[in-house]
């Protein structure tokens, strides 16, 4: 029996994994510290003084005068949908509560100098679909983790003026798991399934990529300034890092239990009797695609992914004593995320570029943070920032766009030693056209795949705690 081509569609496996690196603004992660998250991520000019500054500015930990150990968590809890324009029919996120870590330690080595070592994940999180929804073939069940690990010292050259810096190194990893369509696949050279009849979105195998160990350098910068007592200017820089991802794709096959009718011309090319029908699964079977040295046998897949950069400006202003007011300007430079690269180790398995052209973004941040009592802070914020995907590259893997932020936050000072912060976010993002399947390869996306309506909310709660001795 002749083998069926699989060349079509097993180049559509990972056409989805750049959204899921998290490289835009929808995925982004900047709650590191919850005394910042209660004030909407403001703290560039006026760190909070928990080691969080590791992150926010590192010019902050030289105001940190006494060992300074932080740990804490923020929990995620992301939902939202799609509609499709045709049958109004909606599909929502399935995804469980997601716990992103922080953790920081700062030492004062002198009366100028401080050091500092912080863990932490900018860029993150995870989407989940039914494994029913159309949009499967781009996505379904999907996660990457950047853990980014700082060594930090921060000195105070004049009173003045504070300037820090860290070194960050990034482990990464990478999880994608889609559906192939065989429909797309060429049962015999020039010919796809879908041209002998079968129905549009068949599964027909269920591919996952993992990755794991994938690893970057780069670092994190920043300056305050504090011309006077109630007022300080600060500024962030954190770089970009490319990580070259090596994993392992899998594939297992599913039954279709589609039977082609007599006179299809696939039983001719097989050479078998056109008068009879044809089992399709048996068929495949028979082709052995999964067996080693096959289009979808497992193998190794290589492909890189650039985490950007970031700017942020910003300014601190205490009207009072006991109250602060803050504000940030951030800049996130996606525009480097325009093409991702896929190259399979199987020559038989083509190679494939995705098109992205993701846009540089801006945010804008204020935030309050109130001593109300000796042993006790409020906090509130409210954020915006604009998404980096353009309208022709919404899917399933990262369903982003424009959002509002709204926060609060508590800081309980327990004792002189310990302290401890909680805060809650939510998020509203603007509803927004997108896409469920995937244009020809080679071909840049666009809006005339869209073809149903995004939502997007969030929920995040944070608590850490700070131990002074």
């Amino acid at each position: 029996m002749n083998r069926p081509s699989a060349r079509v569609g097993a180049a559509a496996l990972l056409v989805g994994l750049a959204p899921t690196s998290g490289l835009a603004q929808g995925f982004g992660v900047f709650e590191h510290g919850t005394c910042a998250m209660g004030r909407a991520g403001t703290g560039v000019a006026a760190p909070c003084g928990d080691g969080s500054a590791i992150f926010f500015n590192p010019a902050g930990l030289a105001a940190i005068d006494r060992l300074t150990l932080t740990g804490g968590l923020t929990l995620i809890q992301a939902t939202g949908s799609f509609t499709d324009d045709l049958l109004a029919e909606r599909t929502g996120l399935d995804n469980s509560p997601i716990p992103v870590p922080h953790v920081f330690a700062a030492y004062p080595l002198h009366d100028r100098v401080t050091a500092g070592l912080g863990l932490f994940v900018p860029y993150g999180l995870s989407t989940n679909w039914p494994a029913d929804f159309d949009g499967r073939f781009n996505g379904y069940d999907n996660a990457l983790q950047s853990i980014y690990i700082q060594p930090t010292v921060a000195f105070r050259p004049i009173d003045i003026i504070q300037i820090g810096g860290g070194l960050d190194v990034v482990i990464g990893s990478v999880k994608l798991t889609q559906r192939l369509d065989l429909s797309e696949f060429e049962a015999v050279p020039g010919i796809t399934f879908g041209q002998l009849g079968v129905p549009f979105h068949t599964d027909f195998a269920d591919a996952t990529l993992e990755t794991h160990g994938a690893t970057g350098v780069t670092g994190n910068f920043g300056v305050i300034i504090a011309p006077h007592d109630r007022f300080s200017i600060g500024f962030r820089y954190l770089g970009k890092t490319t990580l070259e991802y090596e994993g392992d794709a899998t594939f297992d096959p599913i039954a279709t239990g589609i039977v082609l009718p007599p006179g299809n011309p696939l039983a001719a090319a097989l050479g078998l009797d056109p008068a009879q029908s044809l089992p399709l699964d048996l068929v495949l079977n028979g082709a052995d695609l999964f067996s080693p040295g096959a289009p979808l046998e497992d193998q190794t897949v290589h492909t890189r992914i650039t985490m950007p950069d970031q700017i942020v400006v910003g300014f601190a202003l205490r009207p009072a004593e006991s109250f602060t007011l803050l504000f940030d300007y951030q800049r996130v430079n996606w525009s480097t995320f325009d093409v991702l690269s896929v190259d399979f180790e199987n020559t038989l398995t083509p190679d494939r570029e995705v098109i992205e052209n993701y846009e540089d973004t801006d945010g804008f941040r204020f935030g309050v943070d109130i001593e109300v009592s000796p042993r006790w802070d409020v906090r509130a914020g409210y954020l915006w920032h604009e998404g980096a995907a353009p309208p022709q590259t919404v899917t399933p893997l990262l369903p982003e766009g424009t959002r509002n932020e709204l926060t609060i936050g508590f800081g309980w000072r327990i004792s002189d030693a310990f302290t401890t912060d909680v805060a809650y976010q939510y998020i509203r993002q603007d509803d927004r056209r997108g896409r469920v399947t995937e244009g020809p390869p080679g071909q840049a996306p666009t809006v005339d795949l869209n073809s149903g309506l995004y939502t997007f909310k969030g929920h995040l709660v944070g608590f850490t705690v700070t131990w002074r001795p």
